[in-house]
């Protein structure tokens, strides 16, 4: 057993996930879960995602060895000044958040010396939401990035590590900076991405429906993502992705300057390049092939 009490501030689809991971796995004995309505709460219990439950972040982590905070990116702010003073001494924190320097800046000015905080990000989840979308086995197969700084007491990596590892997951050692360049393309990029396609498509209404497929619905799910969560994934990064999103016009002005000039060669090319690239998110080296040309592939910030 890694740690006896984890206060779980954010019990919805991660959070709760992480808990019931946890406790299955035999890292954490006990979980105290905290949300702001008395419905999730109480759905928590019940789902077993926490033995214990309160809306009342500080008294959550008073007695915790192990903070675990999953609300969305910009209330994690709050929430490590909210549970500053309550924090025991030796305990871990960690999050959930999917940008990670603003959350460890953050850390970094309000957590008191004796705790240790280390940021995280699973590369997991879906676009339901909500503790009842809670899966114990959320984690496992996927990449699960921490972000430690200068600072980091190296004891307390090594006990995350071994917690991600227990969850089932794969961990990825990284700062924070190059952690945002790398999810500003790689998951960011797509979201917004998705979500302009749909926004250019609303005007075909119930037609749309009917002259679909699953290629689109493929294209657009997470799209259908929590808008409060992914504002604020998409404002905590927005410089990195604004560059990403420059590379992406560019991509899409080829796509455009080659159609215009019905030239049937470059099409084919750019969309080679882009079946390889596709086969490299996929891990099939099959499709992978070579590594495109840096001035036609696709964008390599990360």
């Amino acid at each position: 057993m890694l740690f006896e009490r984890a206060a779980v501030i954010g019990t919805g689809m991660i959070g709760g996930s992480f808990a019931l991971a946890a406790k299955r796995n035999e890292l954490v004995r006990a979980v105290v879960g905290v949300a702001r309505t008395q419905r999730t709460l109480s759905e928590a219990r019940k789902l077993g995602v926490a033995d214990e439950t309160t809306s009342d972040a500080a008294k959550a982590v008073a007695r915790a060895d192990l903070v675990y905070l999953a609300a969305p990116v910009r209330s994690i702010r709050s929430l490590l000044r909210d549970i500053a003073d309550a924090v025991p001494r030796g305990c871990i924190i960690t999050d959930a958040g999917s940008a990670k320097r603003e959350i460890v800046a953050a850390a970094s000015d309000a957590l008191p010396s004796h705790c240790a905080f280390i940021g995280g990000h699973p590369m997991a989840g879906s676009e339901e939401a909500g503790v009842a979308a809670a899966r114990a086995d959320l984690f496992e197969g996927c990449s699960y990035f921490l972000t430690p700084d200068a600072q980091t007491d190296p004891q307390a990596l090594e006990t995350l590590l071994e917690l991600v590892r227990g969850l089932g997951a794969e961990p990825l050692v990284i700062d924070a900076q190059a952690h945002d360049e790398f999810l500003a393309a790689t998951s960011h990029l797509p979201h917004v991405v998705a979500a302009a396609l749909c926004a250019t498509l609303a005007p075909l209404g119930d037609d749309l429906a009917r002259f679909s497929g699953t290629g689109l619905r493929d294209t657009t799910r997470i799209a259908l993502g929590p808008d409060e969560v992914w504002r604020d994934i998409l404002l905590s990064n927005a410089d990195n992705l604004c560059a990403a999103l420059e590379d992406f016009r560019v991509r899409l002005d080829e796509f455009e300057s080659a159609l215009k000039a019905g030239d049937a060669e470059r099409i084919s090319t750019l969309l080679r390049l882009a079946r390889e690239a596709r086969g490299r998110v996929s891990g099939d080296s099959s499709i992978a092939g070579r590594r495109p040309d840096k001035n036609v592939g696709p964008p390599e910030h990360g």
